[in-house]
Order: C-alpha cells, then sequence, then structure tokens
C-alpha cells in the first residue's frame, strides 16, 4: 500500500477516535466534523487507489460516486451518508446547536465507522 493512502486511512482512525472522545466529553458538533473528517480521508484513500485525486468537499463526494459507487464497489447508501455528513459538518460548525443532537451524532460516528471500514477494505 502506498504511504499516502495508508496515511489517508490512519488519519480516518484518528478522526473517527477523536469524535468518540468529543461525543463522550459532552462535544456533539465538534463530533460531527470529526465523522465527516474520518470518511473524508477514507474516501480519499479508496480514490487514491485508482489514482483520483479531488481538490475539493464537493467534488471529492462526487468522485465517490462517480468512481466507487456507481460501479458498484459499495451500497450506494455509502455516498448518500458521505453527503448529509457534509451537511452535518456545515450544520455543527456553523448552524443551531439543535443539529447536533447527540442521537443524531451518534448515528453518523457509526456511519463513519461503518465508511471508513469499507474504504479501508477497497485499499487493500
Amino acid at each position: 500500500m502506498k504511504t499516502d493512502i495508508r496515511e489517508h486511512l490512519n488519519r480516518a482512525g484518528e478522526f473517527l477516535a477523536g469524535a468518540e472522545v468529543l461525543l463522550n466529553n459532552n462535544l456533539p458538533a465538534i463530533a460531527l466534523g470529526r465523522a465527516y473528517y474520518a470518511m473524508f480521508h477514507a474516501a480519499t484513500a479508496a480514490l487514491l487507489t485508482r489514482a483520483i485525486e479531488r481538490s475539493s468537499h464537493h467534488a471529492l463526494i462526487a468522485a465517490f460516486g462517480q468512481y466507487i459507487v456507481k460501479p458498484g464497489l459499495v451500497d450506494k447508501s455509502y455516498q448518500a451518508h458521505f453527503r448529509d455528513a457534509f451537511v452535518a459538518r456545515i450544520e455543527g460548525d456553523y448552524g443551531s446547536f439543535a443539529s447536533a443532537d447527540e442521537k443524531k451524532v451518534k448515528v453518523h460516528i457509526e456511519r463513519a465507522r461503518q465508511f471508513v471500514q469499507i474504504c479501508r477494505g477497497l485499499c487493500e
């Protein structure tokens, strides 16, 4: 496995662990962002295994759909979860406190955990 792919997968794991720590310390809005970035780095790694790089969040999410979901490598629900996590991160960073409901954040963290696992599999 190439170094940059491994580094993105390691970062994905760190961000996922950070999301859990933040949620457990009553910082759900910040945890949302960490869950999204776990997915961001995992998707980046999965795309890099196919020599695909994108420079913006929107482009990365779209490329994940085009090169990973559309060919049937993963279920299309992962694309939806990735987009939802991006929106939740924006809401958590800039929106109301209601967007950081603990139950909602737990769902995003669990989805991020599954997403990272799937992307790890794509990289092996």
